[in-house]
């Protein structure tokens, strides 16, 4: 990576008043958090759904929580278990530390579950999880739109053999099973964050500055989208991402192929 390339991003930050972070997987992949786009890598931990022919976007669905419960609950389980075995890395610190000391405004808007900008010390005001998060629980019959906190690890219990769980999560309110509160595949039922929605519309109601796009797939382009949209209308956007592909939909020229901490390290150290 020249030199050039990060004092170039670097120069963006330093002079940028409002910034707008878009992360996705390759966000949290540096803190061991396995992304779905490695389907032969994810699914290598979870051998009793390789043979029943289940898929991300089946263990992933209101559907297997009607169908497939203990598998459901289960590969939901390994994932907080495996999120709370590890640790926000650098990366997002220094974002937090940007977004404190740097920035006029801010704000992060993200399409990874696992908490870890929250759980880093990000202002909770200032992030949209556009697609849930596994450390909150909704009903899975929607008796309410409710929605609740639940920190608990270990939450059911894990057989790691049969990849299957039992003693699921409760509804608080209709005690019937409860699912996580996260926008599942094919899903009509998740019941959002009013909260979250409302203060990134308030915050994107002002043209940002700078977008940075951080560890997407392409894959799921939500976050590429918003980017290409704000770049249209003027704001700088730098894409961060190891896979030069993955420009392919924004087509930035501050494109850094970096993993997401490296490049948070990098770009700090070149900041005035």
């Amino acid at each position: 990576m020249p030199d050039s390339n990060i004092q170039e991003a670097a120069t963006l930050i330093s002079n940028a008043r409002r910034v707008l972070f878009l992360t996705s997987a390759g966000m949290s992949a540096d803190s061991n958090i396995p992304t779905f786009r490695d389907k032969e890598g994810y699914w290598n931990n979870f051998p009793p759904f390789r043979a029943k022919n289940l898929e991300a976007q089946d263990l992933a669905s209101p559907w297997a929580f009607r169908n497939e419960l203990p598998h459901a609950w289960a590969f939901y389980e390994w994932r907080r278990r495996n999120a709370e075995e590890n640790q926000p890395h650098e990366g997002y610190f220094i974002a937090n530390d940007w977004m404190a000391n740097r920035f006029e405004d801010s704000f992060i808007h993200t399409t990874n579950t696992d908490g870890f900008h929250i759980k880093s010390g990000a202002p909770e005001d200032k992030v949209k999880e556009v697609h849930g998060s596994m450390w909150r629980l909704q009903c899975l019959d929607t008796c309410s739109y409710g929605f609740w906190d639940e920190p608990a690890v270990p939450l059911c219990d894990l057989d790691y053999d049969s990849m299957k769980a039992s003693n699921f999560p409760t509804c608080r309110q209709c005690r019937g099973i409860a699912r996580p509160h996260i926008l599942m595949f094919g899903d009509g039922e998740y019941v959002g964050h009013p909260d979250q929605e409302e203060n990134f519309g308030m915050f994107i109601r002002e043209l940002p500055d700078l977008a940075i796009m951080v560890g997407s797939s392409g894959a799921v382009p939500t976050n590429d989208y918003i980017a290409l949209g704000l770049q249209d209308r003027g704001t700088k956007v730098i894409n961060i991402n190891p896979d030069p592909s993955t420009n392919r939909i924004i087509e930035t020229s501050y494109f850094l192929e970096l993993k997401s901490e490296e490049a948070f390290v990098k770009l700090d150290a070149a900041l005035d």
